[in-house]
Formats: C-alpha cells, sequence, structure tokens
C-alpha cells in the first residue's frame, strides 16, 4: 500500500515540476520605458549634432538609453551599487547637503538613503552603475593577450592607419626680415668654405626653433614655420645649403639632411597600437553581444513616440 502511495506521489512531483518548467509562460521582463520628456531631450541633444532630420541619429540614441537602462538594472541585481565608494559618498553628500545631523556617521546616513530610494533617483548613481557594468562586461573580453598571428593580421587589415607620411630632417639658420642681404651673404660663405651643417650652427641669428630639425612631414612644417616655408622646402635638393627661404618668422638658410618617402610605419614601431586596437575590439564585441542577449524579449515603451511608416511600433521589443 505504502510502495503504491509513494509511486504515485512521486508521479505527482514529476507533473508539476512538467507544469512550471514547460506548461506555463515564462514571466515577462519589466518593460524599459522611455518617457515623453526623456524622448524630447534626446531628441534635442540630437539637435546639437545636427541630426534633426535624421530618424536613424534619434534611434540610436533612444537604443542608448534602452542599454543603460538594462546595464544599470543588472548591476544592480548584482550588487554593484551596495559596494561602489562612489555611489556610497554621493549619497551621503546627498543627506549632508540636505541638512542631516552632522554627527551622524556614514554607514547610517547610507543606509538611511537607501531606504528612502535616493539610489534610484540620483543620475550621478546611475551613470556610475552604466559604467561599471559597461567594464566588468568589456573586462571579460582583456583575459588573455592577442597572439602575435592576430596583431599581424590586424596590421595588414588596418595598413591605412598606420600610415607615415613623407618627412625632412634638415638644420636651419635664421635671418631676421629685413636682413637678407646678411642672409645671402652667410650663404655664399657657407657654400665657399663647403660648412657640414654640424658646424654652422653659430652663423646665423638667434632663434626660437633648433637649428638641428627632426624629421616632419608637410603638416607639422607648415604648423611650425607656415605654410609657404614647408612648400618651399619641398622643392630644394638636399645635400647643399639653399635660401634664404621665408617662413613666418624671417628667412632661412636650409640644409636638407635626409627625406623619406611615404609607406607603412614598420610593424614593430606601431605594435603596441595594433595590439590595444585589438584589445578595443574584443571589449566592444563582447559588450554588444552581452547586450544583444539582454535586451531578448524585453518590452520597450517609447511615450509619444510618432509612428511613421516602416517604423516600430511604441511597444515593441528591445532591438538591436
Amino acid at each position: 500500500m505504502w510502495r503504491a502511495l509513494l509511486r504515485f506521489s512521486l508521479l505527482g512531483a514529476l507533473l508539476f515540476s512538467a507544469d512550471r518548467l514547460f506548461l506555463r509562460a515564462p514571466p515577462t521582463p519589466e518593460p524599459v520605458v522611455v518617457t515623453g520628456a526623456r524622448l524630447e531631450a534626446l531628441r534635442q541633444e540630437s539637435l546639437r549634432f545636427g541630426a534633426a532630420q535624421d530618424p536613424a541619429a534619434l534611434a540610436a540614441l533612444v537604443q542608448a538609453e534602452v542599454d543603460d537602462e538594462l546595464l544599470y538594472r543588472r548591476a544592480r541585481a548584482l550588487g554593484l551599487d551596495r559596494n561602489d565608494p562612489v555611489v556610497v559618498q554621493r549619497l551621503v553628500q546627498n543627506l549632508r547637503f540636505a541638512g542631516a545631523d552632522p554627527d551622524r556617521d556614514d554607514a547610517s546616513l547610507y543606509a538611511e538613503a537607501l531606504s528612502l530610494g535616493l539610489d534610484r533617483s540620483d543620475p550621478l548613481v546611475r551613470r556610475r552603475l552604466v559604467q561599471r557594468m559597461r567594464l566588468e562586461l568589456e573586462g571579460a573580453a582583456q583575459s588573455a593577450e592577442p597572439s602575435e598571428a592576430e596583431l599581424r593580421q590586424r596590421y595588414d587589415a588596418d595598413a591605412a592607419r598606420y600610415q607615415l607620411p613623407a618627412r625632412t630632417r634638415f638644420a636651419q639658420l635664421y635671418f631676421a626680415r629685413g636682413h637678407e642681404a646678411q642672409a645671402r651673404a652667410a650663404l655664399a660663405q657657407l657654400r665657399a668654405e663647403n660648412v657640414a651643417p654640424a658646424d654652422a650652427a653659430a652663423r646665423g641669428e638667434p632663434f626660437l626653433h633648433p637649428f638641428a630639425q627632426p624629421p616632419q612631414a608637410d603638416a607639422e612644417l607648415a604648423a611650425r614655420f607656415g605654410r609657404e616655408f614647408a612648400e618651399a622646402l619641398a622643392a630644394l635638393p638636399p645635400g647643399s645649403w639653399q635660401g634664404p627661404v621665408p617662413s613666418a618668422y624671417g628667412q632661412h638658410l636650409v640644409y636638407i639632411e635626409e627625406r623619406t618617402s611615404a609607406g607603412q610605419a614598420p610593424f614593430e614601431t606601431v605594435r603596441e597600437q595594433v595590439r590595444l586596437s585589438v584589445l578595443a575590439e574584443r571589449r566592444a564585441n563582447a559588450l554588444a553581444q552581452e547586450l544583444a542577449r539582454m535586451r531578448e524579449g524585453v518590452p520597450v515603451v517609447i511615450e509619444g513616440a510618432t509612428p511613421t511608416p516602416g517604423a516600430a511600433p511604441a511597444d515593441s521589443r528591445a532591438g538591436g
């Protein structure tokens, strides 16, 4: 008799479990609500970027708002708000600013702030938790260093990012405006004596930039000496004293020591940049993938949204 009762009890337990697991629909996640006021604020934000007539730009801002809410919820679910010194300090300061007893300790003030729900309404606390959650999700992508093969592959794929412009290395002697005769006399003497650049540093007038100039691209030369100087320098032959070359400061005698052609920077010189690029992409991908999972099945309610042909309804599921 008792064996039959035991079997019946086990069967009932199994049926109950099956009902819970398979027959009943899972609870609907709490919707993410973008209020009409927040939607208008996002519209105004899009205006600052010149995207007033671009629905895609506004949609991207709304999606970012939804993502931030999901990240905020995940951070709270993980208790990140309970051990964050920035959050604690912010909430304690809020109560002290509101007139709390100055003799109360931080712990009691923090507990009171939580009981009042101040952690849920403070925008700085929210931003802090969203930021921490982003870093948590991105950090999972950096557990292993990129392999040498991965770095080389990225270096080749992003070749355009690692292009170096043509550069010119030269020495210069400065002469002030109105001293063209002195500059030409110095040039004739330098040529007659076949003076090497290393021996000519004292033959010009005082100047704020060094006599020996490091390799520079045309854009750097234009920023330092002026566009006229950069253009003139590009036409001069290397290996001899030339000038006078006008600049934004006066005029110069120039000895071009080396010109390097434009081309891709050697891998070893940009290896760290390539490594950081790979890690950044890993972090971005990890965050995007986790956000896509977090959006699944979550209803999104956009209050005050005006439907447009082909647009998603105001009450929809969070999407990518």
